[in-house]
């Protein structure tokens, strides 16, 4: 999966260059007319991801091979927000993403219920090597609770479950082609290590400004997990398109 990630982002990426050669000039001269002020963002975003990997609780282990309908039939719950600022050379960035999964599995013995709650937030900092290359650094932290429910089995399983919450360190770029007063593009890659062994996230995304506040966009995204600690194992690749609605903060 992880070379699958690298392979499509390089293909992504190129495709984007030989798309779009250059950004516009009158971003650029807007960059520097606002350079000493906040430029702000907020946005919503819903991620149609898919999960493919495994998952070990208490030692027993859990395929997981899920499309995105099927993640919408077993929703129970879903929220997503990212908060952007920058100011000159520097920016920060918040984003959180909360679901909970009530997915059921029908058995010649029964029905087997699972009760996934995951979260995966990220902070950290920005920094602006030119208008079309940036420096990403933060935290990425996550949450999973998993409840496996065999009680509906003939005969009766035990119920079993555990959590498990991890954070990691990473490190990338965000290389943005296209930035005109209506049109956005960019691509953002990252390498990250900590709890896990090694995380990797990959992101191509463009958005409209519909006017100077409001803006609609989509992206598609990887990102890959290699956890292991405590009995629990979540070796769990995600991937999918986002739909996004912005909300800029005009500079004052």
């Amino acid at each position: 999966m992880k070379k699958k990630l690298l392979f499509s982002m390089s293909a992504l990426l190129i495709s984007t260059l030989l798309w779009v050669p250059t950004a516009s000039a009158q971003w650029s001269q807007d960059y520097e007319d606002n350079s000493d002020q906040w430029r702000s963002q907020l946005s919503g975003y819903l991620w149609a991801l898919s999960m493919d990997g495994t998952a070990e609780i208490l030692g027993k282990p859990i395929d997981l091979d899920l499309s995105f309908s099927d993640l919408l039939d077993d929703l129970d719950f879903a929220l997503s927000l990212r908060f952007e600022s920058h100011k000159g050379n520097l920016g920060y960035f918040l984003d959180g993403m909360a679901i909970r999964l009530k997915p059921e599995t029908s058995t010649p013995a029964g029905t087997i219920t699972q009760d996934v709650k995951s979260f995966i937030g990220e902070a950290g900092g920005i920094y602006h090597f030119n208008p079309k290359v940036e420096g990403i650094y933060g935290v990425r932290y996550q949450a999973m609770d998993v409840e496996v429910d065999l009680s509906d089995l003939s005969p009766p399983g035990i119920n079993f479950g555990g959590d498990a919450e991890w954070a990691d360190i990473f490190v990338g770029l965000r290389y943005t082609p296209v930035r005109t007063d209506k049109w956005l593009v960019w691509l953002r890659g990252d390498v990250g290590t900590g709890d896990s062994d090694t995380t990797l996230n990959g992101v191509i995304g463009a958005s409209y400004h519909i006017n100077n506040r409001w803006s609609l966009g989509g992206s598609y995204r990887i990102l890959t997990n290699d956890y292991e600690q405590d009995g629990f194992k979540w070796d769990v690749d995600y991937e999918g398109v986002a739909f996004i609605v912005g909300y800029t903060f005009q500079p004052r």
